[in-house]
């Protein structure tokens, strides 16, 4: 029912939709690419780990730390694109038996719940990243990183998939969209 950049295919979509899902269509995109960049520097800091350990003897002990911290920034990062593009996890086993009514009303109810806990993420990723700015709490590992600053991509990516379960709760609730299948 749609393309993979977030537009409707004839379906009567007017230019502010279409201008909206542009838009966010680039931000969470843009999010994704960040994703993989990331993956590509956790590729290099743990084959730069491995290769110090095992081949020289010399294990990095900030590595470990570091890729942990990278890793949820990339889930993160790239959460909002996959559900923009219909390639979040779901379940098909009851949802594929229902009938196109009850799969759009399986899926109105389920970005409805998706947004309802980004929303959620959101307040307490922020009230955390907020309270250890203020207090200033660092890990209490080998880097010593102001723990605000992973912390931050918590409510950063929630915000981001918050967004992109509204925009097709919109679409699905004003007749833009179809549910996936």
């Amino acid at each position: 029912m749609h393309d993979d950049r977030g537009g409707a295919s004839g379906r009567g979509s007017g230019a502010l939709p279409t201008l909206l899902d542009r838009g966010l269509g680039f931000v969470t995109f843009a999010a994704a690419v960040l994703g993989a960049l990331l993956l590509l520097v956790m590729t290099a800091v743990v084959g730069y780990s491995v290769a110090l350990r095992y081949l020289f003897n010399r294990p990095q002990v900030w590595t470990d730390e570091l890729v942990g911290y990278l890793l949820v920034a990339l889930v993160m990062a790239g959460a909002a694109e996959a559900l923009r593009r219909g390639e979040h996890i779901g379940v098909d086993l009851v949802t594929e038996r229902l009938s196109l009514g009850g799969r759009r009303l399986a899926e109105i109810w389920g970005m409805a719940a998706v947004a309802l806990v980004s929303g959620c993420l959101v307040a307490a990723g922020w009230e955390v990243a907020a309270f250890s700015h203020s207090v200033g709490l660092i890990s209490d590992g080998y880097l010593e990183v102001p723990m605000w600053l992973p912390q931050a991509a918590v409510p950063a990516g929630a915000g981001l998939l918050g967004i992109a379960a509204l925009n097709r709760l919109l679409r699905l609730l004003v007749g833009l969209e179809g549910p996936e299948g």
